[in-house]
């Protein structure tokens, strides 16, 4: 493998002294231990590289790979794990019993092939009767010509009346095919599916294959129940290997197996370690070449490619192997031999042989060992324990929600119908989000009102103008203050002489350029279509809100309702270019604010029977994270004796005192204190203020609360100019445990890639720090769960009270545990919790989860860290966690 060029040959600012040739490690035995190497890669490297040495690829050996299908050599097996340290797992999964018969009774209930047969007999039927029809004309009363056209006749309406019976086999084709499309993913979702074989790897090139439960071949101690055999073998697995803290667990996708050892109440302890987090995260350091979406950069990556890329192996193919055995699933196939137990093998032998291939690349790369084995690798078994038990859905407030938002989304529509025939008297069809070709004629050609922004050019080349939210409220902005262009809001903020309504500006000597055509603008004439302009705009802004509402947050969400567990089970990923979770199918984090949530949309989200959602977030965290790193005292002293930063902010923003702040104020100074945060200027701001808030400030508003803030915190630009600084030293932002994201704008003499990269640099930290700290905090509430849970399992197997083993094995009390107190997502800051309905549960969890998101996520951390819980039995509707558990006590 070479090292791709990471920015070819570009001019640079940054300085790079040049090193001799002899400087440079030549071989892998002449090299310094791996820390010293790392940091003489670190101190030699040009901006934005590692100076990787690759390691040399051991030779594939002689694969031992065979058959457990009894407990004691299941043990021994697992023995051999323990004394290697090393396990490398994987499983293989099929649909449930009770998934293949739901899918038999569907068939059963759909009749597909019956009705097809039936509804393809009725076209043909058709079709001979015209012909028959035809042969009978009578060719004593008809001449030829009107024998002709009747029987053209007949034939042309037969042939209509068996394409509809033809359309409608082909609408049971569709049908079929999407019931069976998704019934063949069903091994994927642990709701739906079950672990049929596994895998288990001691050392490379040694595997043991489990097959558990499969229809051909022989089986895991073959005289019990399949569900049976399943049970013992987890059992005996967690015991021996998922909570032994001298085991190295390994398993590509990490993610993935979590989910399904939760199905089974079992928790993988760290050490553990995922290859493909682990390769996607070198490669974006030491070969971004190679990586062909950087926003999606395990695309192309998966086990088998990157098996190929690196130890030149082919793997078997999963869908080949299926084919060629004719069958559907995996447990069709004898895994206890042949093809079958090949394939189940190497998912775990090159998951092992990856691990220790990559972690000799991560070594040679500042703090990234530590950083991958402590935060990143583990977290992908909270990502897996989330996508498990997702968010329980209210199908039923969800439905009358919807009746609500299309009737509304009609009247809109009718008003916007009724407004343009007031206006010009013709009649459009505004459609369901009001951007029809209809309104935009109204609106562009009819009324002339000034365009805002321009959308993706349409297929002819053409320039499309944008309507959605943003331009909306500037063209509304535009219409009120004059404006042809956007750009001239800049000259609403110039001072004007006394009696400018009656200067000539094209005329007059003592006018400055910019006071000519600030005075231009506001001597112009309101727009002749201002009032309704504005008006129209106001619809369309309320027509998309109830469009947004269906499409995105009912419609959107609901078509990801899980059958089985009626919850949403969003997708998360750590591929932000922060390293922040990213949520998708559906996006569980893109929600309103409390806030701004007028439709009730969180309300959506309910706890199971008997359960109460539990609510935990840092306060202002990447705020406290950000006075850190700027090493501001006046911010560090507001988070650790309580003041409000926002109350400062905009005393500052005002020149009033903090007392005279009204809540107003308040509110406009948050968007600024989180924008700078992020390292944000006037057009983010103004931005923010439109997509978050629904209203627009001035750009000059907005430049002032900029500068407002850097007042109020002289470290912070400080901190901005500085890490910009080092970035371009090393051509890289840091966060606190070490994740690393590549600046290559950072040196650009190009201004715009250069001031884009700077930003980075300055958000980086702060965000990636904030994602990093709630890995590390979410990575330990996992561990306990587990091992809550794993003590409990102990105390029932003994037959003996769990608080008792607890004391007899020096433990805590259970605190967090499987079933009661279980983690169902994050959004960003906040953590979010499905827990009994209890007070002394909740309590327990409360104190618990507070105390660990509280520690100082580094030794003499200067800012104090605070988080909040509350309680609610919908997401929209909580209260503190303290004053809900007194009320649950009645005190």
């Amino acid at each position: 493998m070479k090292l791709g060029g990471l920015f070819g040959q570009p001019k640079t600012l940054a300085k790079v002294p040049s090193i001799p040739a002899t400087a440079v490690p030549q071989k892998a035995e002449e090299q310094q231990p791996a820390k010293q190497l790392s940091q003489l890669a670190y101190q030699r490297a040009k901006p934005g590289e590692f100076n990787i040495t690759w390691p040399k690829v051991k030779p594939q050996l002689l694969k031992d790979y065979a058959p457990i299908l009894t407990l004691t050599d299941l043990e021994a097996w697992l023995d051999r794990c323990i004394e290697t340290g090393i396990c490398g797992f994987d499983w293989e999964t099929t649909a449930s019993v009770e998934t293949k018969q739901r899918w038999k009774d569907w068939l059963e209930d759909f009749k597909y092939e019956e009705r097809k047969d039936e509804y393809l007999e009725r076209a043909q039927e058709i079709r001979r009767q015209a012909e028959r029809d035809k042969n009978d004309l009578d060719i004593s009363t008809l001449t030829k010509k009107q024998r002709e056209t009747e029987a053209k006749r007949i034939v042309k309406a037969a042939e209509k009346s068996a394409k509809e019976w033809e359309a409608k086999a082909a609408e049971l084709d569709a049908e079929y095919e999407f019931q069976r499309e998704i019934y063949l993913k069903t091994p994927l979702d642990p709701w739906q599916g079950d672990i049929c074989t596994a895998s288990l790897c001691p050392e490379p090139h040694c595997v043991r294959v489990v097959p558990i439960d499969h229809k051909k071949g022989k089986v895991f101690e073959p005289l019990l129940s399949r569900d049976a055999a399943r049970k013992l073998f987890m059992d005996t697995l967690d015991k021996k290997i998922l909570r032994n803290r001298n085991v190295r667990k390994i398993a590509v996708n990490l993610g993935f197996e979590t989910k399904f050892a939760a199905k089974y109440e079992k928790y993988i302890q760290k050490p553990v370690a995922d290859p493909l987090v682990c390769w996607v995260r070198c490669m974006q350091l030491a070969s971004p070449a190679k990586i062909s979406d950087p926003k999606r950069p395990a695309t192309d990556w998966g086990l088998k490619p990157a098996t190929l890329d690196v130890f030149g192996v082919q793997m078997g193919n999963f869908e080949e192997l299926l084919a060629k055995h004719s069958v559907d699933f995996f447990d069709e196939i004898d895994a206890s031999q042949g093809d079958g137990l090949t394939y189940s093998a190497e998912d775990a032998d090159y998951a092992v042989q990856h691990d220790m291939y990559w972690m000799e690349i991560a070594r040679q790369i500042p703090k990234y060992e530590d950083w991958l084995n402590n935060i990143e690798m583990p977290f992908g078994r909270v990502i897996g324990l989330m996508e498990y038990w997702g968010m329980r859905w209210d199908s039923d407030l969800a439905e009358v929600k919807r009746q609500e938002a299309e009737a509304a989304q009609e009247a809109a529509a009718e008003d916007i119908k009724q407004l343009v025939r007031d206006t010009f008297d013709i009649e459009i069809n505004p459609g369901k989000g009001g951007k029809t070709n209809e309104v935009k004629h109204v609106i562009f050609e009819l009324m002339k009102l000034p365009a805002a922004k321009w959308g993706k050019p349409t297929k002819t080349g053409e320039r499309n103008v944008s309507l959605d939210e943003e331009a909306l409220i500037d063209m509304e902005f535009m219409l009120q203050h004059k404006l042809a262009v956007l750009t001239e809001e800049k000259y609403l903020a110039v001072e004007l002489p006394e009696g400018w309504e009656k200067i000539d500006p094209d005329t007059d000597p003592h006018l400055g350029k910019d006071q000519r055509q600030a005075i231009r603008i506001r001597q112009r004439p309101d727009h002749p279509y201002k009032e309704q302009g504005i008006k129209l705009l106001e619809l369309m802004k309320k027509i998309q809100k109830y469009a947004t509402l269906l499409s995105s947050h009912i419609n959107g969400r609901e078509k990801h309702l899980n059958p089985v567990s009626g919850r949403i089970h969003a997708n998360y990923t750590p591929w932000t270019e922060t390293g922040r979770l990213n949520s998708s199918k559906p996006n569980g984090q893109n929600v309103p604010r409390l806030d701004n949530d007028a439709f009730g949309i969180r309300n959506f989200y309910v706890p199971g029977v008997g359960k109460i959602l539990f609510f935990i977030d840092f306060s202002g965290f990447e705020l406290r994270i950000l006075a850190w790193r700027a090493k501001d005292g006046v911010m560090i002293e507001l988070f650790n004796t309580g003041g409000d930063m926002h109350k400062k902010t905009a005393s500052e923003m005002t020149g009033k005192d903090e007392a005279d702040v009204t809540k107003k104020e308040r509110t406009d100074a948050k968007p600024a204190n989180f924008g700078i945060a992020y390292g944000g200027t006037e057009h983010s701001l103004q931005t923010t203020y439109k997509t978050d808030y629904g209203i627009r400030k001035t750009l000059d508003e907005c430049l002032a609360m900029v500068n407002a803030v850097k007042r109020a915190y002289p470290g912070v630009p400080r901190y901005q100019v500085d890490v910009v600084t080092e970035a371009r030293d090393t051509g890289y932002a840091e966060t606190i445990h070490g994740y690393k994201r590549l600046l290559p704008g950072i040196n650009s003499t190009n201004r715009y890639e250069r001031e884009s990269a700077g930003r980075q640099a300055g958000n980086t930290p702060i965000q990636g720090t904030a994602a990093d700290v709630m890995k590390d905090v979410q990575n330990d509430v996992y561990d306990e769960i587990g091992r809550g849970t794993a003590l409990v399992f102990d105390a029932q197997e003994l037959n003996i009270d769990v608080q008792e083993l607890a004391v007899e094995r020096n433990e805590a009390h259970v605190l967090l545990q499987h079933g009661h107190t279980d983690m169902i997502a994050q959004i960003h800051d906040e953590i979010i919790f499905e827990m009994d309905d209890n007070a002394d549960v909740v309590d327990a969890a409360h104190a618990w989860i507070k105390a660990r998101m509280e520690q100082p996520p580094l030794p003499d951390f200067p800012v104090k860290i605070e988080a909040e819980g509350s309680v609610g039995y919908a997401w929209g509707k909580k209260q503190g966690a303290y004053e809900w558990v007194a009320e649950k006590r009645g005190a």
